[in-house]
């Protein structure tokens, strides 16, 4: 359970560290089967095998990729890995981490949007962007309001922590603005953001600042889908690799815009996407985190 003192935290700062609740055997099994994963490749899988809906490296356009579709610094993104693996399934149940989602939304109801794997390699890992996630996602309204990000390592400045701005996420749809940061790569110009941003007025944070926000191995951080964050290179001799679990809640409907998960909606436009179907699994009702029982 979250403190009261927590969960105002993160109505003001728009993330939150929600402290270690992975045991180190909890977070080997994990990591072991992303491994497994990666070592299958995104063109490896059976075809009628369980497997991810999209397994590629979101930093290999433009450049020239090897016979895996890597590029000269990857970005692995594998989205719902929790299809292709047990354990990745039991992890969108987690009652720690689903009870928190509960809370800090205010939702009884809840069930997963997407989970999505960033792998970012040792020495040569690529940026991800400064960006908001809820644009990103036109397929659903009202907007997945809060993630869980979940790393299999100590991720710090050193190999490419997140970065996030507190208070964005009371500043609306700021994507246009924050595509002109898509230079920023490297960790000593990361933060190089914001400087002539002007937060809209009646907002509490009145200035736009980039901190980076390390996450140690074991621990769990939240964070809103309109808050501004992205993450550098990784330069280090260590990996980077994490998981973000979108939850969605009970009022979530259709719109009928693209996305990567819209082929696997299965109702009509305006529908509930509690009706989605099976790749949309319902993870928290009434209130109580539901019981994973595969």
């Amino acid at each position: 359970m979250l403190t009261q003192e927590q969960i105002d935290q993160f109505d003001h700062d728009g993330f939150l560290n929600g402290g270690r609740i992975f045991a180190d055997n909890e977070v080997a099994e994990l990591s072991d089967e992303l491994e497994r994963i990666m070592k299958i490749g995104p063109k490896g899988f059976d075809e009628d095998a369980p497997q991810p809906v999209l397994f590629r490296d979101l930093a290999a356009g433009g450049y020239e990729t090897n016979d895996r579709g890597e590029g000269p610094t990857p970005v692995w993104q594998i989205v719902n890995i929790w299809e292709a693996s047990k354990a990745f399934e039991k992890l969108i149940y987690h009652p720690a981490v689903v009870g928190a989602i509960s809370q800090l939304t205010g939702f009884a109801d809840l069930q997963v949007w997407h989970d999505q794997i960033q792998y970012k390699p040792e020495g040569r890992g690529g940026a991800t962007g400064w960006h908001q996630d809820a644009p990103l996602w036109p397929s659903i309204e009202p907007m997945t309001p809060v993630s869980a990000w979940i790393p299999f390592d100590d991720a710090d400045v050193e190999n490419g922590c997140m970065w996030m701005v507190p208070g964005s996420h009371r500043w609306g749809n700021q994507m246009e603005y924050l595509r002109r940061f898509g230079n920023l790569k490297l960790i000593n110009e990361f933060g190089n953001i914001g400087g002539d941003f002007q937060p809209p007025e009646g907002t509490e944070v009145i200035e736009a600042k980039a901190v980076p926000r390390p996450v140690m191995q074991g621990e769990v951080h939240f964070h809103h889908s309109l808050t501004w964050h992205g993450s550098p290179t990784n330069p280090s001799p260590r990996t980077r690799r994490a998981i973000a679990i979108h939850y969605m809640t009970g009022e979530a409907k259709y719109t009928g815009r693209a996305h990567a998960m819209s082929q696997f909606i299965e109702i009509e436009v305006g529908e509930p996407m509690l009706n989605a179907g099976p790749h949309f699994p319902s993870v928290c009702r009434a209130g109580k985190p539901v019981v994973f029982a595969r």
